[in-house]
């Protein structure tokens, strides 16, 4: 006999469909005893909704229930046969692979990677390892392993890949022989000797309710017992030829089946923030018929639920994601990812990173170790771009002197985790230790949402931890504690932390979970090709077309089953909404699902054309009315201040003249960026480099040789030792190759200055500035105090000329104009206001300003004259005026919009990103209260 397929109403949610069916067949007068039933779902979500339905039907009914036994379609096997061997767990399995393949002939893995991990590269063997079994267990679930891919795929022309199917069957055979040398068993091998074997059996009523895309194992060993096999389709009779003996979706019907779908059930939108909208949209339509429990949204794509999540929140609705978080998000994954990157490198970025971790800092608290080490670590990475942590620190020691406390208080930390490779069960208690220390400083309530997400995530990583003693001790590999350390995360990495229930939250749920949904209404963002259907074309070993060949999961069965799972929705749903992007989270073009175009011609080309009209072609969108208040952010105010400016820095005009509000976020208030993120020097670090160079030269004793050479050798050293000070005798790699740039920018400055002493000019002061008070501008009547140090002075011995110069080794050589005027209005003011600075040094009479410009182009090294006329220092200091006196009247008021070249470290603080942020202020007459 075969299964006996039962089609139930598709008109509502299949579950109370399927009830009614239990009812009927198994309910007597009174009682709906279900003891001997065994229940098959699709996914576990609905297998607790119908349980839930179930006992509420039961009441409703006055029926005594008996509940079923309740079960995933994927776990259904394992009651079909009995088990004769114990199964061996995701990590003996992962270790069984990697010790076939490491004992396997090497042409054997030749003609499987032609790259072959080296011997100690277990994270290279465990990656190949990985991947083959993948390909085990997605073949064996169709009842073949790799001999008969070798086999068929031979008979397929142009197939090329026969040799190495074969090489991977004789490694897969290995794999096996290994298990049975251990006396366990493969599931999927379990499952296939099942099959061959014909020990397939049952004694109880099984009932699969919308399984219609079981795999070829699966309907094999439910052939075995199909007397006991009822399999309920959501789908009218009539629909029959579309579905197998099984009640699976036979793809060649659903291929052309078209899908009912009217104009007000598709939406297409922009980015993933205007589906979210789009979503709110849609429940607001609803006009209050359903509350949040008969509302669900359902997400193809994961990475829209972040945007649905903010937007609910925003307008006050409360939303589930059941699939919950990550489990490679939560602090103990994290931590213990931090933790192994230090043990494994001692680089300075594995140590900051391990500091930054909130539970971390937390402990290091405990420890009172004194001062602000986070913004003394930042400090140090910025002077000094450390890579290698080894206790030899740069610089003054009261630079780094709460970090080498806090790197003694990290070694003593991991200490249990330092020493020589064990095996891998004698590293768990060390693990355990350490994550005890740092998040056991606190009592944990598992009712406080972030408390219930670290003990779940510290239960699984002991779960793991408790596997590595059942490790068998052939497989057992003898590692360091950071490569335990990284097995234990690969092992736990795909892992989710499910969210609690709430009962007043719309449920956001992944795509398969929607069919047996049974909110009525139902709204699907992402409804993108690749996400619906799923494509896989690109197989590196079953590409589409041998997956055809094959009889296996081919791009067609993924179109046939979401072509189903789109119409069942369809059906079922009072309402329907399916929104489509444009584009994606990163800006790259996305496409509508092909389901949205099973139809008639004339209908997919309206749709076409609704899609790529652009917003232009999207209809008007309804007002979302249920936001009890809307979030906004506005920009901070300049709030008066205590003491008026009485001096500023030379510089300081140029920040001014960019904008007046940036210039008081980080002249007035003192902000800074803070990081310990970059990997080379940038544009300061390289120009204070070079700066420090020519400093040590010009106070030198070469400073007015004529002697290129002896010039060049002496700016070689003076660098090596100026990198040595700054950045250690190991520096970055990125480093030292900037150093040899600059290194062949200093050479071409040599012959320059060779040459522009030949001409009779003296280097007379480097780096200098005057005392205090010395140096003003007379703005009104009043001085406004200048400060700054000039880079170098010269004197022409022959006529008693003096030229200012500053230093420039920015890539682009500019003229001094090009630099501080742009359009004939100044946006710098730096050279002009140096003429103060030298009166305030003693020198009197005319001085002549330039850059000595040391740009990518060496040949374009050079003294660059500024050549402006008294009018132009007229206008100069004219415009140095303004600006004193705007400063004096604490005139900070708007941000300039479009912010300024790089002023990106005040972006978060001007919502440089939030579209209309600024013109909302500038419209409301610069309050930001309007």
């Amino acid at each position: 006999m075969s299964v006996h397929r039962v089609f139930i109403d598709w008109g509502s949610p299949a579950l109370a469909a399927a009830i009614d069916y239990l009812v009927e067949r198994f309910g007597t007068p009174g009682v709906l005893d279900l003891d001997g039933v065994v229940l098959a779902l699709p996914g576990g979500r609905s297998g607790r909704r119908l349980l839930e339905i179930l006992v509420a039907e039961g009441e409703r009914r006055s029926l005594r229930l008996c509940p079923p036994r309740i079960v995933t379609a994927g776990g259904l096997p394992e009651l079909l046969y009995e088990r004769k061997r114990p199964f061996a767990g995701n990590l003996v399995q992962h270790l069984a692979w990697v010790e076939a393949l490491r004992t396997s002939d090497p042409r054997l893995l030749q003609a499987v990677a032609p790259v072959v991990p080296g011997a100690a590269d277990l994270p290279a063997w465990l990656a190949l390892g990985e991947m083959l079994g993948r390909l085990h267990r997605e073949l064996a679930a169709e009842a073949l392993d790799f001999a008969d891919v070798a086999e068929r795929g031979s008979q397929i022309e142009g197939f090329r890949e026969t040799a190495r199917w074969r090489a991977l069957a004789e490694i897969q055979k290995q794999y096996l022989r290994t298990l049975d040398g251990l006396d366990l068993w493969d599931l999927q091998t379990a499952r296939l000797v099942a099959i061959r074997n014909r020990e397939c059996k049952t004694e109880a009523h099984v009932v699969l309710l919308g399984a219609v895309d079981l795999n070829r194992a699966e309907r094999l060993m439910l052939d075995q017992v199909a007397d006991w096999v009822t399999a309920l389709v959501p789908a009218p009779a009539e629909m029959a030829n579309r579905f197998d003996e099984h009640g699976c979706v036979r793809p060649a019907e659903w291929l052309t089946a078209a899908i009912p779908l009217t104009a007000e059930q598709m939406e297409v939108v922009d980015a993933p923030a205007d589906e979210a909208e789009a979503a709110l949209q849609a429940i607001a339509g609803f006009d209050g018929r359903y509350n949040t429990e008969q509302i669900a949204i359902g997400v193809p794509d994961e990475q829209i639920v972040p945007y649905l999540q903010q937007q609910f929140q925003q307008c006050g609705l409360r939303a589930r994601y059941g699939a919950g978080m990550p489990l490679l998000r939560s602090s103990p994954y994290r931590l213990l990812a931090a933790v192994a990157d230090y043990l494994e490198t001692s680089s300075f970025p594995a140590f900051a990173a391990l500091l930054r971790h909130p539970a971390v800092h937390d402990w290091l608290l405990r420890q009172r170790i004194p001062g602000d080490w986070l913004s003394q670590l930042d400090r140090y990475h910025a002077d000094h771009l450390p890579y290698r942590l080894d206790g030899k620190w740069q610089g003054d020691q009261r630079q780094w002197n709460s970090l080498e406390l806090v790197r003694r208080s990290i070694e003593k930390l991991c200490q249990g985790l330092r020493g020589q490779p064990r095996p891998m069960d004698q590293w768990a208690r060390p693990i355990v230790d350490l994550l005890v220390a740092v998040l056991g400083g606190a009592a944990l309530d598992a009712t406080v949402e972030a408390d219930r997400i670290v003990l779940a995530a510290c239960e699984s990583l002991h779960d793991v931890l408790g596997e590595y003693a059942a490790i068998p001790a052939g497989l057992a590999p003898s590692l360091g504690s950071s490569e335990t350390t990284r097995l234990l995360l690969r092992e736990v990495e795909g892992e989710r932390i499910a969210a609690p229930p709430d009962r007043g939250a719309i449920e956001i749920l992944g795509w398969l979970e929607l069919p047996l949904d049974d909110a009525p209404a139902l709204i699907v963002t992402g409804f993108n090709e690749g996400h619906v259907p799923s494509s896989l074309n690109a197989d590196l070993f079953l590409p589409n077309h041998l997956r055809r060949a094959l009889g296996i999961e081919d791009n067609d069965r993924r179109y046939a089953r979401d072509a189903y799972a789109l119409s069942l929705l369809a059906a079922s749903r009072r309402q329907l909404r399916l929104i489509a992007g444009r584009r994606g989270g990163d800006g790259d073009p996305l496409l509508p699902s092909r389901l949205l175009f099973a139809c008639d011609a004339e209908n997919a080309a309206r749709r076409v054309q609704t899609f790529f009209a652009g917003a232009e072609g999207t209809r008007e969108k309804a007002t979302v009315r249920f936001s009890p208040e809307r979030s906004r952010l506005d920009v901070p105010r300049p709030q008066p201040l205590a003491r008026p400016i009485t001096s500023m820095r030379v510089t300081e005009f140029r920040d001014y003249l960019a904008c007046p509000y940036r210039y008081y976020l980080q002249h007035v208030l003192k902000l800074e960026v803070l990081a310990d993120s970059a990997a080379e020097l940038d544009g300061a670090a390289f120009g204070s480099l070079a700066h420090a160079v020519l400093h040590a030269f010009g106070k030198g004793p070469l400073a007015a040789s004529t002697d290129v050479e002896a010039i060049r050798a002496d700016l070689d050293q003076l660098l090596d030792e100026s990198v040595g000070g700054q950045y250690g005798k190991a520096p970055m790699p990125s480093i030292l190759v900037q150093v040899e740039q600059l290194r062949l920018r200093l050479a071409a400055f040599a012959g320059w200055q060779a040459g522009w002493a030949g001409q009779g000019w003296r280097i007379e002061h480097v780096e200098t500035g005057p005392a205090e008070g010395k140096a003003s501008i007379v703005v009104d009547g009043q001085p406004m105090a200048l400060r700054g140090r000039i880079d170098r002075i010269d004197v022409h011995e022959p006529s008693g000329r003096r030229m200012i110069f500053d230093y420039k080794s920015s890539d682009q050589a500019k003229t001094p104009d090009q630099a501080h005027r742009r359009k004939g209005q100044w946006i710098d003011l730096q050279l002009p206001l140096y003429r103060q600075l030298a009166a305030g040094l003693g020198i009197a009479g005319p001085v002549e300003l330039a850059y000595i410009v040391l740009p990518k182009d060496t040949g374009c090294v050079e003294a660059r004259k500024a050549g402006w006329t008294a009018e132009d220092f007229a206008s100069a200091d004219q415009a140095a005026a303004e600006v004193v006196r705007n400063v004096r009247n604490e005139k900070f008021w708007p941000p300039v919009t479009p912010p300024p070249a790089f002023s990106e470290q005040f972006a978060a603080i001007c919502q440089d990103d939030r579209f209309g942020a600024i013109l909302a202020d500038e419209e409301s007459g610069g309050d930001p209260n309007p």
